[in-house]
């Protein structure tokens, strides 16, 4: 069975990240589920286990029932399976006070220091998605026009602008950087020369939590993207393109924080007390 997951990964276009996801979720479900008998009821009580939220579960139904369809055809039973799709709460983001407090904690005169700075403040001016900062190769960055590609979520390239302040940090890291023999991601671990990986930008995420006391992941630099460029300005479809979303929907989504934010001086009880 294991090799008929990989066979079924390798013919589609998913992004390595998405097939790190897809092969967890097929190797748990082949450990516990005869497929060729399983039905509707037997795949939600599956997908509905302990532990996974609505976005995993409908992450894993997808999944499934696209291995299902490719491996038995479209009549299989368990196609019929659905689960609602509940609208999840805003992304946790960074204000102008915290996202300040997080590009000084960096010492800039170390390897590291450069290269995580360098990092965030890609994440920040781009919103690519913790994958896609650690696949973007240096050749994918042209520090003369202040712009990027990347490979991003469903195996397209996506394309970003950076502001000359954030180019300038690149090219302090680039200072510092030392990839190994054909090696040409832009960041590379220090030690070893190699590419970072998802795991390896997650720790670093962790040590900067622990740093500057407050919790921050690298997808918060997605949400943070469509946070600041809106408290800065940025029209709500110019962020769709330039974060690369497929609805002015999402950008709102990001943003709802921010929104409710905007009303507390209209509140009732902060006027009336004057």
């Amino acid at each position: 069975m294991n090799n008929e997951i990989e066979t079924f990964l390798a013919s589609h276009p998913y992004s390595d990240s998405t097939k790190d996801s897809y092969r967890r979720i097929l190797a748990a479900l082949v450990s516990v589920c005869n497929l060729a008998a399983l039905d509707a009821a037997q795949l939600i009580q599956f997908i509905t286990r302990p532990g996974w939220g609505n976005a995993q579960q409908n992450v894993a139904l997808f999944c499934v029932k696209k291995f299902l369809k490719w491996k038995f055809g479209a009549l299989h039973p368990a196609l019929a399976a659905k689960i609602p799709r509940i609208k999840s709460t805003p992304r946790r983001s960074l204000d102008p006070d915290k996202a300040l407090q997080v590009l000084a904690s960096f010492n800039t005169h170390t390897a590291s220091g450069a290269r995580d700075l360098a990092l965030v403040a890609l994440g920040l001016d781009t919103g690519f998605r913790r994958q896609e900062l650690g696949s973007l190769r240096l050749a994918d960055i042209d520090l003369d026009s202040n712009t990027a590609k990347a490979l991003c979520k469903g195996a397209q390239w996506g394309y970003a602008v950076f502001s000359i302040e954030t180019a300038h940090l690149i090219q302090h890291w680039l200072k510092f950087r030392k990839p190994a023999d054909g090696v040409g991601n832009l960041f590379v671990n220090i030690k070893t020369g190699k590419a970072l990986t998802g795991n390896g930008i997650a720790c670093i995420f962790k040590r900067l939590s622990k740093s500057i006391g407050f919790k921050i992941s690298a997808h918060d630099l997605r949400s943070s993207f469509a946070t600041l460029s809106t408290i800065y300005g940025m029209p709500s479809r110019t962020a769709q393109k330039a974060g690369r979303w497929s609805s002015i929907e999402m950008v709102e989504h990001y943003t709802g924080n921010l929104e409710l934010e905007s009303a507390r001086p209209f509140l009732p009880m902060a006027n009336l007390k004057r």
